[in-house]
């Protein structure tokens, strides 16, 4: 039997038998709490001599708690998203909490089953950003264990919920190509099953409308949050042959596609035609070329999430920051030539 295996093999009552204590004993040095010094001495040298390690289900027992905070999102392999679960990892490897990752993948199934797997696993507390799940199911979920949501409105729960403005973000993203003189404007939607997709919908067609502008249904393109669907999109309208001379994506990535797509029609951005995203990715600033977007701070926001799971846990009362989505110049758009 190697050393690691006879390490795994060891339960408390060794440890007490060799250090000639009380299982109880053991129990109070593993979990930190007071015991004569001559004893936390003598356990403290044991568990090093047998390189005993407790398990994670049994330190849970003790302390009521797993340490862990099932986190639930819609996509993790998403640029998007793998920067705000930055955020989350970053705070709460700071609290001794190890986050517990599912993507539901715009499932309502997944949903359903990444909860299951959180409660099977007890974890401490929750952070649901987007998705679908009902608010009754929200409320039960609320009631046995600390719970915040991200990137859900209108929800008339009393947990923590942190929400941005992506209507008003998708409008200033809108007024800036009709600030610089464009006035046929393409949109390339997110999914309309997606509350963030909807309101950027709706800031595009808020700007026209100020405008005094037009808003054709041609214009508004289908589209998913991902770089392929933008690129297919774009390339079926530029065969329309409909005059365009701006497109707003609903977010980077699908901005990234649809330049793709110009670039294959032989369209250059900023040239002939503008293009502007939403989200500010780390690699939009090294895109060619460099995009322009709305900066919504992904990695920020899961700081605050996680902030707030935390201040739950600890019977403190959360406090969301005021986030800004701002306006970021760079390279894919221009003024009209006229």
């Amino acid at each position: 039997m190697t050393a690691g295996s006879l390490a795994k093999s060891l339960t408390i009552r060794d440890v007490a038998r060799h250090a000639g204590v009380s299982v109880s004993t053991v129990s109070r040095v593993i979990n930190g709490k007071k015991v004569r010094p001559e004893l936390e001495t003598s356990v403290r040298q044991v568990l090093t001599d047998l390189n005993f390690r407790p398990s994670a289900v049994a330190r849970s027992m003790v302390r009521g708690t797993t340490q862990t905070v099932g986190v639930l999102v819609e996509d993790i392999s998403s640029a998007y998203y793998a920067e705000l679960i930055k955020g989350i990892e970053s705070v709460l490897e700071r609290t001794g909490h190890h986050p517990l990752f599912k993507s539901s993948h715009w499932s309502t199934v997944l949903e359903e089953e990444a909860l299951k797997v959180f409660l099977d696993h007890n974890v401490d507390a929750i952070i649901v950003v987007g998705g679908f799940i009902p608010e009754p199911r929200l409320r039960e979920l609320a009631v046995r264990l600390p719970l915040v949501v991200a990137g859900r409105s209108g929800l008339s729960l009393d947990v923590p919920t942190l929400t941005l403005d992506q209507r008003g973000g998708a409008e200033r993203a809108t007024r800036h190509l009709i600030e610089l003189g464009h006035r046929e404007i393409v949109h390339i939607c997110g999914r309309m099953t997606q509350e963030d997709a909807v309101g950027r919908l709706q800031g595009y067609r808020d700007a026209m409308r100020d405008a005094g502008l037009e808003v054709r249904p041609e214009w508004i393109l289908p589209g998913d949050f991902l770089e392929t669907s933008a690129y297919r999109a774009m390339l079926g309208f530029v065969e329309l042959n409909l005059p365009f001379t701006a497109v707003f994506a609903a977010n980077d990535q699908m901005a990234l596609g649809a330049n793709l797509a110009l670039h294959r029609k032989g369209l250059r951005v900023p040239d002939d035609v503008s293009l502007i995203g939403y989200d500010d990715l780390p690699m939009s600033a090294y895109s060619l070329p460099p995009l322009t977007t709305i900066r919504q701070p992904a990695q920020q926001v899961g700081e605050a999430a996680a902030h707030a799971a935390h201040d739950l846990m600890t019977g403190k009362t959360p406090r969301f920051p005021t986030f800004e989505l701002r306006l970021v110049l760079r390279e894919s758009t221009r003024a009209l030539r006229r």
